[in-house]
């Protein structure tokens, strides 16, 4: 065929040309050597380099996207289900920002510091950025992923309130609005300096500023969202500005955003009379006020005294309308939004009739707005690379719709890490999850891999460490997708599954391909064995080499890295997929009888316990020495660094730690429940210095000679004591089940169930009452808070447990 099109294209197929005869013209005898001679030649050129791409050339699959449709597209523009959420507080990396899931678009953001010393707020006290270390507490308070949000942000001496809200869909209007008090604190400042901004994120727009006798009025256009017009003004019109004025910037990158403005802000006098008795405030240069509508930056300064309160209206003016979503309009509709967010909230999760108070209710609302509204909207290539290229190189252009670990630490989506999100998400909005998922599953290049940390974006990757930026395709996460799927499924009616049917479709046929990537890229050395990749098997500079691709990071495993070990965590991970995969197959009518045979295999308790079970617990498999440590070595002329020593030769065994590993087969609910194995884990769950604590199950025992152990000089303990919440999730979600099913362990399982529930949430609460955070992980010897804060994750999986919603 394709000679033939070759032939065609060149005007000379062989069916229409004449057959050879003696009697050709001289002018064609004079040719030479024809045309048809050099027709067959480069036919057989091309024939030749088809043949060697196709049996000696692998095509480049690490940044091909996968052939299968995309379960929903990069922006929302498409369906009016979509467009509800166009808009949104979609910029978790900054304290308060809003933007259009549209690639490379407009966003908007707020920037604000105390009218104090110039010199020292612009270098201790300018805020915009999410960070762990600046505010006493940031939290959201009601917020429901879509329509509204309201977050209060505690600084020294006075506090902000945030709240952004829109009304019709088709109108694409939104309006946001900012408070800001003081608490009486000797520190508390008189005046604010707030700064509110429009960055374009490519060039193709055009922007027009003025000032407005309460602040200022900007018209725009982009591509995209076509014109608007932007006022950022004080609600009441009365009030004494201090000081207004504006700066525009062309071409400017906006991960440069917050050095660029404390560039142009300066000391200058205060000349003004009122309430505020200040000799300096920090402004904009008058003579940098130019704005030419090739700018793609635009701030807009208004200094107050407090109290003071301004609200930003954006109007969509493609479309006419009647009302505008201000004043009196803006409070009216934030109320009805938190009573329908309250009446919403005790339906879903039932608190109140489970006989918590307003307090533990107004600490799981905070929790869950937190996650729900950390949801963000990333544009950009991740980089990437696998043991098939030599060097690093850029994944296509995409976008992601994803919630983050944390606004201030983690402000993007990882893979291990949404799954557990989704079973809080999908608990709210079916909607909002399977959209989130679909995002997730459009990454999956054409071999199945999904890269498991999304850094899209100059700003994103601000905030990462040099070394973990590159995604190697080589490496897995846990499929903790499977774990929302399974929990979304079981709570939808028939007339949800119907409605979303081609959707799950989709996504049953891009699971299929990532499901097959884990069970021909991480398989172990025996049958129905699983191994991570990534670990480092040269290094003697950590105790117990990292696995960062099981998500538990330093959690001891073998000692001495190879190929032939076999991980207990990822085996069980891949039996819960394949149950996962049979279930939501048959849910569609699709085939799904090999899924059901590899869930049959991989649930199988006798072999499961001939492969991974020490006589004591379940556990990996692999090289590994009991006795190891780090010491002190010269490495060079004075200098020391901590070096392992092997005390004890390595040996092909079980590894014998005593943590997190050893529930697997039970957390996933693996083990049958008459399995002697899952009673002895219950009646050894409290034993003494094993995992049981008041606050929740440490991540190693207690008497394990890693507890708390540093993995090298500086690697502080991760994995190896704290508490986590997921994991503890897991551990109640399991026993709920457990506790429910006939068994000769249902009481006992329903004794632990209460217990560890009750310990949970009970120190969360008082962490959040004491601190104001929910964090990353809880101490295991005293319960206080530790790590990343806020965390709003996987530990916001408090709320299913106050609710009982597994």
């Amino acid at each position: 065929m394709a000679a033939e099109s070759l032939r065609k294209r060149s005007g000379k197929d062989k069916s229409s040309n004449p057959t050879v005869k003696s009697s050709k013209t001289k002018k064609e005898k004079d040719k030479p050597g024809g045309i048809n001679k050099w027709v067959a030649v480069l036919c057989a050129v091309l024939l030749t380099i088809a043949l060697v791409r196709v049996l000696y050339i692998k095509p480049n699959n690490l940044t091909s996207q996968s052939y299968l449709p995309l379960v929903y597209p990069e922006c929302c523009t498409g369906s009016e289900e979509q467009l509800t959420r166009l808009w949104g507080t979609y910029r978790p990396q900054v304290y308060f920002g809003i933007r259009p899931r549209i690639p490379e678009s407009a966003i908007f953001g707020l920037m604000w510091m105390p009218v104090h010393n110039p010199e020292y707020v612009l270098n201790h006290d300018f805020r915009h950025t999410s960070e762990q270390s600046d505010l006493k507490s940031f939290t959201w308070t009601h917020h429901d992923g879509n329509k509204f949000g309201v977050q209060v942000l505690q600084d020294k001496g006075y506090i902000l309130e945030t709240s952004f809200a829109k009304t019709n869909v088709m109108l694409q209007d939104w309006t946001a609005r900012v408070k800001v008090r003081t608490t009486g604190a000797a520190e508390s400042p008189q005046a604010i300096h707030l700064y509110w901004y429009l960055g374009i994120e490519h060039s193709q727009s055009k922007v027009r500023i003025s000032r407005i006798p309460n602040g200022f009025s900007v018209y725009g256009e982009t591509a995209e969202l076509g014109k608007f017009h932007m006022r950022y003004k004080t609600v009441n019109a009365d009030v004494k500005i201090m000081h207004n004025a504006y700066n525009c910037g062309e071409n400017i990158p906006l991960h440069l955003l917050t050095d660029y403005v404390k560039g142009k802000l300066k000391p200058i006098p205060y000349t003004g009379r009122g309430p505020v008795v200040t000799p300096i405030i920090v402004a904009f240069d008058p003579a940098s006020t130019a704005c030419s509508e090739s700018s793609n930056i635009v701030i807009m300064q208004l200094t107050l005294p407090l109290p003071a309160e301004v609200e930003i209206v954006y109007e969509n003016l493609n479309i006419e309308r009647t009302v505008t979503l201000e004043g009196a309009h803006f409070d009216e509709l934030i109320r009805t939004y938190i009573k329908e967010f309250n009446n919403k909230f005790e339906e879903k999760f039932q608190l109140k009739s489970k006989g918590y108070d307003d307090d533990h209710i107004g600490f799981a609302k905070s929790t869950f707005s937190n996650l729900i509204g950390g949801i963000g909207y990333f544009y950009g290539k991740s980089i990437v690379k696998s043991s098939e290229v030599e060097k690093p190189v850029y994944y296509w252009p995409a976008a992601l719709y994803s919630a983050v670990p944390s606004r201030s630490f983690f402000p993007r989506g990882f893979l291990w890490d949404e799954g557990f999100h989704q079973l809080l998400i999908s608990k709210w909005d079916n909607n909002i999850s399977l959209e989130v998922i679909g995002h997730w599953l459009n990454l999956m290049n054409a071999d199945g891999w999904i890269p498991r940390e999304q850094i899209l974006g100059n700003e994103a990757l601000m905030k990462v460490p040099r070394e973990f930026v590159v995604q190697n395709a080589d490496y897995a996460n846990p499929p903790t997708m499977f774990l929302a799927l399974e929990s979304m499924l079981t709570s939808m009616q028939p007339s949800e599954i119907l409605d979303h049917h081609s959707t799950l479709k989709k996504v049953f046929h891009r699971l299929t391909l990532w499901y097959n990537w884990y069970n021909t890229t991480q398989v172990g050395p025996l049958p129905t064995t699983y191994r991570w990749r990534g670990r480092n098997g040269t290094t003697d500079r950590e105790l117990n080499p990292k696995t960062l691709t099981s998500g538990l990071d330093d959690y001891p495993r073998a000692t001495h890295p190879t190929d032939e070990e076999y991980h207990v965590d990822l085996r069980c991970w891949m039996a819960f997929a394949s149950r996962s995969m049979t279930n939501l197959g048959d849910l569609l009518g699709i085939n799904v009888d090999k899924y059901r045979e590899t869930a049959a295999i991989l649930s199988d308790n006798d072999m499961l316990k001939k492969l991974h079970w020490t006589g004591d617990y379940f556990a990996d498999y692999g090289l590994h020495s009991e006795v190891v440590g780090l010491k002190s070595t010269r490495v060079a002329q004075n200098v020391m660094e901590k070096r392992r020593v092997v005390r004890k030769l390595p040996q092909p065994q079980f590894v014998k730690v005593q943590g997190y590993i050893n529930l697997f087969p039970f957390i996933l609910m693996i083990l049958e429940p008459t399995s002697p194995e899952l009673g002895h884990i219950f009646s050894t769950l409290k034993s003494d210095n094993y995992i049981w604590s008041p606050y929740g199950l440490c991540s190693v025992g207690r008497s394990d000679s890693y507890y708390l152990k540093y993995n090298t000089e500086h690697d502080a303990p991760y994995w190896r004591g704290p508490v986590w919440i997921n994991i503890n999730f897991l551990a109640i979600r399991a026993l709920d089940h457990y506790a429910k099913v006939e068994g000769p362990y249902k009481d006992l399982s329903a004794q632990l169930y209460t217990e560890l529930r009750r310990n949970v949430v009970q120190n969360m609460y008082r962490e959040f009452t004491k601190t104001g955070f929910i964090w990353e992980q809880y101490n295991c010897k005293t319960g206080k808070g530790q790590s990343v804060h806020p965390f709003t994750g996987w530990s916001s999986l408090v709320v299913l447990i106050m609710g009982e919603q597994y």
